[in-house]
């Protein structure tokens, strides 16, 4: 190739990667901004939340709405988000592993229908099932209880967890199920020892969907949770409105409360996000 057919080539390689660059970059500010704002809302003055010229910084930051916030009740409607939606992924992790391994190691009859029935129940949403499980719920004395909610929360986030884990399960072999019955485990010890140690990436996927369903739910919450001490994050958020306006500054500041634990959470697995959703959705 001569030197300047290199050249060009160089040329148009460089000028790509730039403007891939410059659109990922793009793309990022994009997603960020929205945070940013929250945050910055959170921290305005009163007199700087509403003007006409939009202002992207104040020389007068204020933490004074979250001090208020924090000595409040939000503290505890803050402890029971995380012990429901912590609940709640549990459980669908723990049930939607030992479905999915049923789904993938053994010959059940009608596997595909109940595959395909966990996709429609998925679909289903959460308003149709809300009066049945709140007379079922006050038969049972479920209301108001982390009980209650933690198994509608299941329930709302299990179809979605058995499928991601059993397409990661449909990636490992076989072999290594008989290899470790040979061995003298049983099924439940080759399930737990051998398998879910190679699926943990997927587990890890399907926690993060859970958490959040669980974590962004407000309907089921506020029918069940009736009392002022059960109340979650999501239902928090309404008393900043009122039929004589919105308190713009306590929404914000809750709202970035209520988004940091699920920073924290993407954070902590985040290296199991992309490698397990990649492998996860082409398996299966």
């Amino acid at each position: 190739m001569t030197d300047p057919g290199r050249r060009a080539q160089l040329t148009k390689r460089y000028v790509g990667r730039f403007f891939l660059s410059l659109a990922a970059i793009g793309i990022g500010l994009f997603s960020i901004f929205p945070f940013y704002w929250m945050f910055l809302t959170s921290i305005k003055p009163e007199s700087e939340i509403f003007t006409v010229t939009p202002k992207f910084w104040t020389g007068d930051p204020t933490l004074s709405r979250y001090t208020t916030l924090l000595k409040g009740a939000i503290g505890h409607q803050l402890l029971n988000s995380v012990i429901i939606a912590g609940g709640a992924t549990i459980c669908s992790i723990v049930l939607g592993t030992m479905c999915a391994y049923a789904l993938s190691r053994f010959a059940v009859r009608a596997k595909s229908v109940i595959a395909v029935s966990l996709l429609v129940v998925q679909m289903l949403p959460a308003i149709v099932v809300v009066i049945p499980l709140f007379q079922a719920y006050r038969t049972m004395g479920l209301l108001n209880s982390y009980t209650g909610v933690i198994i509608a929360h299941t329930a709302l986030a299990l179809a979605l967890s058995v499928w991601l884990i059993r397409g990661f399960l449909a990636g490992i072999p076989m072999e290594l199920d008989e290899a470790a019955l040979v061995d003298g485990a049983n099924r439940f010890q080759a399930l737990v020892y051998i398998i879910f140690p190679l699926a943990l990436p997927g587990v890890a996927v399907s926690a993060i969907f859970a958490f959040i369903t669980s974590w962004n739910e407000l309907l089921l919450a506020m029918t069940f949770l009736q009392q002022e001490s059960m109340k979650t994050l999501p239902g928090a958020l309404q008393q900043f409105t009122s039929q004589n306006g919105t308190d713009w500054g306590g929404t914000m500041t809750a709202s970035t409360i209520f988004a940091l634990p699920v920073m924290v959470f993407f954070v902590l697995i985040r290296k199991y996000l992309a490698s397990g959703a990649a492998v996860g959705a082409v398996k299966g």
